[in-house]
């Protein structure tokens, strides 16, 4: 049943046809609970939809983080020091902070 997930319109039809069936369609079929068979159906529909809005909200978060990397880049190559330190770990954002303000005072010295 989760392979009608990547199939939703035959999903739906099939839950529209077992929802217009009597109780003889249903046993020369061999469904025997037409409501479990429909609400299994129908959450198999809910997780699908349930996961494809997460990719897409997964897509939209690294797209975000990608415009943020090509402009955290292009303000690195322009001076702004690095908030990574061993093991490529970040900085806690006080010490970045105080990084920051020490070379903005030293170029200001000069």
């Amino acid at each position: 049943m989760e392979e009608l997930g990547d199939k939703p319109d035959e999903a739906n039809q099939l839950i529209e046809f077992l929802n217009n069936r009597n109780r003889y369609h249903l046993d020369e079929l061999e469904i025997e609970d037409r409501t479990g068979t429909i609400i299994e159906k129908n959450k198999v529909l809910t997780k699908r939809n349930l996961m494809l809005n997460l990719e897409k909200r997964c897509q939209s978060i690294q797209e975000d983080i990608d415009r943020f990397m090509i402009k955290f880049g292009i303000l690195r190559e322009k001076g702004l020091p690095s908030p990574m330190v061993i093991h490529d770990k970040l900085m806690i954002q006080d010490d970045y902070i105080e990084r920051l303000n020490k070379l903005a005072s030293n170029k200001l010295v000069l």
